[in-house]
């Protein structure tokens, strides 16, 4: 079947739910630069990170590469292959200078690799611990002390775009727990089995705990940009809550489809709207089709404004990162392909 027909007929069931607006916008993006997949390799883009000041964006595979590329036309800059085993960089994240960029790896453990933005040399590691009280605490190694002076080591980071989760047991006992850092570095979500906890920073004192999130997985969560509520995604009930601090349900965003799957949450910076990443999935004559998809929400109500789903693929692999002026943002899709559009 042509996309094209795959595309009515999802449109057709997306408008066709109850409780969906028909109404929002459908265009293409305009996009700004698309680089496909460079090696040929199998790989998905899980981690995506733009620089605030250098024209640089930054992007973690599935197949343990690197890239960075010029954030005006997307040619590339330099690739580093990350350690054996570790699958990939789920997370790249620039200081909040653009000097420095922080790469977590799916499985290497908590701790993040610090390179140096401009020419990727390996400055050292942002170790993770989590303290007595469930906090999640940051620190330097030696080498990474050494290679940026103090305070710069922990003060230039943008705390709202770290996660920190880690799986406890075996088998079908694996617990799986999700943490999230306000941008303001006041509080703390800790979501796990069902239960959200929101942890003062300061003291490790619970303000509120409240039922949401995955049972078992992982748990997608973003702050709001001011700190003032959470937003968490729930694959069981298929839909996205916006929680306030407190646990009062401030407004709820319901998945188009049963067979959805979301990689991330974000804000735009003036908090007005949420921007999901993901895939959904549908059933046709010729059998089941997925394609992915980023959607603007506007928070005050939770009505679902835009909805791209071409040059997104089969799914939308990683939460989207933002240009500076948020005039821009880019995303990485299941295929390996990286994609830079212009903010509708």
């Amino acid at each position: 079947m042509k996309k094209n027909s795959i595309w009515f007929l999802a449109l057709f069931l997306f408008i066709s739910l109850p409780g969906i607006s028909a109404t929002f916008a459908q265009s293409p993006p305009q996009v700004v630069w698309e680089v496909p997949n460079p090696n040929g390799l199998a790989n998905s883009i899980i981690g995506v990170g733009w620089a605030p000041a250098t024209g640089q964006v930054a992007m973690g595979s599935t197949d343990r590469w690197l890239r960075t590329r010029q954030a005006a036309n997307g040619a590339l800059i330099y690739s580093i292959l990350g350690p054996q085993h570790t699958r990939g960089g789920d997370q790249t994240i620039y200081s909040t200078d653009g000097a420095y960029l922080a790469v977590h790896n799916q499985s290497g453990g908590l701790d993040y690799r610090i390179y140096q933005a401009i020419d990727g040399l390996f400055l050292g590691k942002l170790l993770v611990t989590i303290d007595e009280n469930g906090l999640v605490q940051f620190a330097p190694d030696a080498q990474l002390q050494a290679s940026i002076p103090k305070p710069g080591a922990l003060s230039r980071w943008p705390l709202g775009e770290f996660n920190v989760a880690f799986a406890t047991g075996s088998g079908y006992h694996v617990i799986t727990t999700s943490n999230n850092l306000s941008p303001n570095g006041s509080y703390q979500s800790v979501a796990t089995e069902g239960t959200i906890n929101i942890l003062l920073r300061k003291t490790g004192k619970p303000i509120a705990t409240f039922p949401g999130g995955s049972a078992r997985g992982f748990t997608p969560a973003c702050f709001t940009p001011d700190s003032s509520a959470l937003a968490v995604w729930d694959g069981d009930s298929n839909r996205t809550t916006l929680w306030s601090l407190d646990g009062e349900l401030l407004m709820q965003f319901p998945d188009a489809l049963p067979q959805e799957g979301l990689a991330g949450i974000r804000f735009t910076p003036d908090g007005t709207r949420m921007v999901t990443s993901g895939y959904f999935a549908f059933e046709t004559g010729s059998g089941w089709q997925q394609l992915g998809y980023v959607r603007f929400w506007r928070v005050a109500d939770g009505t679902l404004l835009q909805q791209i789903d071409q040059h997104t693929g089969i799914g939308v692999t990683s939460p989207i990162a933002w240009s500076p002026d948020a005039s821009q943002f880019m995303y990485g899709t299941y295929e390996g392909t990286a994609v830079a559009v212009v903010t509708p």
